[in-house]
């Protein structure tokens, strides 16, 4: 089933539509620049959808290219002539000629389960195919989204597929239209002024992260500043800075200047002064910017800035600056000016820097996954700019964070026998519960959960029996010990002891011995708003993804892993015949003999807790497909039962030998804006 993103209602997998709310189920945008004097490169078209043949001349005429209408693209179904499961939803003049900077059409996925033909290119892609072979496949004009989505979704549009002929080049992302402008948003919420100053923070590290891809114009424009579900600041599209006319950090500025005129905020004067220097041309490092909006930001809880007194509502933004058009006057200037624009693109597929963190490694510190350094250092490889100093730079840049609470917590758990196996010895149990306080000052949300999963082992039954009794006694144990405050270490450790108590006394009332002695593994996590403790014995593993991307948080009790920690380097320690064999399980041994991995992490930005048995985690399975089927759940929006759904299917497709068990933990935050307001009111609060 596919659950409509506007109404959540189930739809058949082939329904383009929703049988309930009537809308398109997947909707997306269908970008088109003309691209004259291009050669269609055969890689570049095969990378994520094969080009149509051109109904034009191919010979760089600006006069033909320019004569291009958008019946030129569409078949006489209105599908998309270079990939037809697209098609055309909203009604527009065929016969207009596209405009010469660019044209968007609004189109629909007439196949919106299947994942887009960019993954698909990727699952099937070559194993020898390296990373910097697809970038040179990546048509120059998408190259730009498909280098960001990573390390920047949401922030930047999702690609799902382009391709290039020697008239233009087609662009399909997902259509945020519908989503609110960012002003919008804070016309109808009381923005704090820490917030705001986050906002601008974050504009600024986004502006120097779009500037290696001459993408900077992407700011400017009021309209396409758009606000997700998780209040997230967005663009609804990249726009490419017109050829010789780069922005300047005045003409961000001079943005600023206006959209703050327009909100009608109480002023700040530190931020005044800023954004005034900016306007003026005063100002022309973002590295000094960023550390006097810091400094702002520091200085807002001790010194009475905000004067009490809003200023008069003021009209809506329309034009947000008024400046020098940016595009050419004539139709033959813009096409050369894209022209050169497109030249440059070329040039930076193989220049710019790697964007994303590197992801090599088979585990990094947990600090590293849920503790937000900034943006800034995600993408310290795009190219920032630095500003020197006496000590040589301020590349050291302090990150600014707003404090944060939490907005939702979610969770789904499910459980499948698998293709193979007769019975299924996995078991588990999760229980969030919430309480929502109301008050003048706003809701706030406590919460604590519970999520417990074992995979059982033994013969005879008896991993049924292990992993159903591990989890009894430690929903009991915890239903006694939890009674306010996130339990600490030692109490966890009791609670695992308990439970491994309980199966070993069973195993020895039933003179279980060898291969007959039943056993588990335990995962398990506590959660207590942002607080998390995390616990494990044997292989059943933790995932987390975050913006960063997905990271295994658990290290397998397993002989392969314990030579690693030995020295080994692990290409000899995996070729051992034992090398998966358990190291650590509950059941088999007495207490003398267990020693439970315990961690304690704390959540600073939305993440998304994955609990799983090897049934899922095996082959890798997860790391292949966290695109299609990870990444999509960390919208509030999306439907976790049918996440899980699809990757128990994924797992009895690719793997299914085992037993699948899998229980997502969704956890949204969003800034607290009543601490804030607190401190501002109140400057002597500690």
């Amino acid at each position: 089933m596919f659950v409509c993103p506007h109404c959540q209602f189930e739809n058949p997998l082939q329904n383009r539509f929703c049988q309930q709310c009537g809308k398109a189920l997947r909707e997306l945008q269908a970008i088109i620049l003309l691209t004259p004097g291009q050669e269609s490169s055969p890689s570049a078209a095969i990378a994520v959808s094969p080009p149509p043949p051109s109904d034009l001349e191919a010979d760089g005429s600006v006069d033909e290219a320019a004569s291009l209408t958008a019946a030129d693209l569409l078949t006489t179904r209105n599908q998309l002539k270079g990939e037809k499961r697209y098609q055309l939803r909203q009604p527009t003049d065929a016969n207009k000629p596209l405009s010469c900077t660019e044209t968007i059409l609004s189109i629909l996925d007439c196949e919106p389960a299947t994942d887009s033909p960019l993954v698909q290119f990727l699952e099937n892609a070559p194993d020898d195919l390296q990373a910097a072979d697809i970038d040179k496949m990546i048509p120059p004009l998408a190259f730009p989204y498909w280098e960001l989505q990573e390390p920047l979704y949401p922030v930047v549009p999702e690609l799902q597929a382009a391709w290039q002929t020697p008239d233009h080049t087609v662009i399909v992302i997902e259509d945020r239209s519908n989503w609110r402008t960012l002003l919008d948003f804070a016309h109808e919420s009381q923005v704090e002024p820490l917030e705001l100053v986050h906002w601008l923070y974050e504009m600024l590290t986004l502006w120097t992260t779009l500037a290696p891809f001459a993408a900077e114009s992407s700011l400017l424009e009021s309209s396409n500043m758009r606000v997700d579900d998780d209040q997230v600041v967005c663009l609804q599209r990249l726009i490419l800075n017109p050829s010789g006319a780069s922005p300047t950090l005045q003409t961000l500025g001079q943005c600023w200047q206006t959209w703050m005129e327009q909100l009608s905020l109480p002023p700040i004067a530190a931020l005044d002064d800023l954004v005034t220097d900016m306007a003026a041309g005063v100002l022309h490092d973002p590295a000094i910017v960023k550390m006097r909006l810091v400094e702002i930001a520091d200085q807002l809880p001790e010194t009475s800035a905000v004067a009490a007194a809003p200023l008069s509502p003021a009209e809506p933004l329309q034009n947000p600056v008024d400046l020098p058009e940016p595009r050419s006057s004539t139709p033959a200037e813009s096409m050369s000016a894209l022209d050169e624009n497109i030249d440059c693109l070329e040039e930076r597929v193989g220049d710019v820097d790697e964007v994303a963190p590197d992801a090599d490694s088979p585990l990094l510190a947990v600090d590293d996954i849920l503790l937000v350094a900034g943006l800034e250092e995600t993408l310290e490889g795009a190219g920032a700019t630095e500003a020197s100093g006496e000590d040589g730079g301020l590349n050291e840049l302090p990150t600014m964070a707003l404090p944060m609470k939490l907005a939702r917590l979610d969770q789904v758990g499910r459980t499948h026998v698998g293709r193979q196996r007769a019975h299924n010895e996995d078991s588990f149990f999760a229980d969030t519960q919430i309480q929502r306080v109301d008050s003048p000052a706003g809701a706030d949300l406590n919460a604590r959960g519970l999520y417990i999963l074992c995979d059982g082992m033994g013969g005879h039954s008896g991993g049924e029996v292990a992993s159903d009794l591990a989890v009894t006694t430690l929903r009991d144990y915890f239903d006694e010990h939890w009674q306010a405050e996130l339990p600490d270490e030692e109490v966890v450790r009791t609670g695992i002891l308990q439970a491994n108590q309980a199966i070993f006394d069973k195993n020895e009332a039933e003179d279980r011995a060898g291969n007959a002695r039943m056993g588990t593994t335990l995962v398990m996590i506590l959660v207590d708003n942002q607080n998390v403790m995390v616990a494990h014995v044997g292989d059943s593993r933790l995932y987390s993804f975050t913006r960063q991307g997905l990271m295994q948080t658990t290290v397998d009790h397993e002989v392969g892993q314990r030579e690693i920690r030995r020295g080994v380097e692990p290409a000899i320690a995996y070729a051992r015949p034992d090398a998966y064999q358990l190291t650590q399980a509950l059941g088999p041994r007495s207490n003398d003999e267990i020693a439970p991995s315990i961690a304690q992490l704390t959540v600073n930005q939305d993440t998304i807790f994955l609990l799983c048995s090897d049934g899922l985690s095996d082959n890798d399975l997860l790391e292949t497909h966290v695109e299609s089927h990870l990444k999509p759940l960390m919208r509030t929006k999306t439907d976790l039962e049918a996440g899980v759904a699809d990757l128990i299917d994924l797992a009895n497709e690719h793997n299914g030998h085992d037993n699948i068990t899998a229980i997502i933990v969704r956890v949204k935050l969003r800034p607290n804006l009543n601490v804030m307001s607190e401190a501002v009111a109140d400057p002597t609060a500690t």
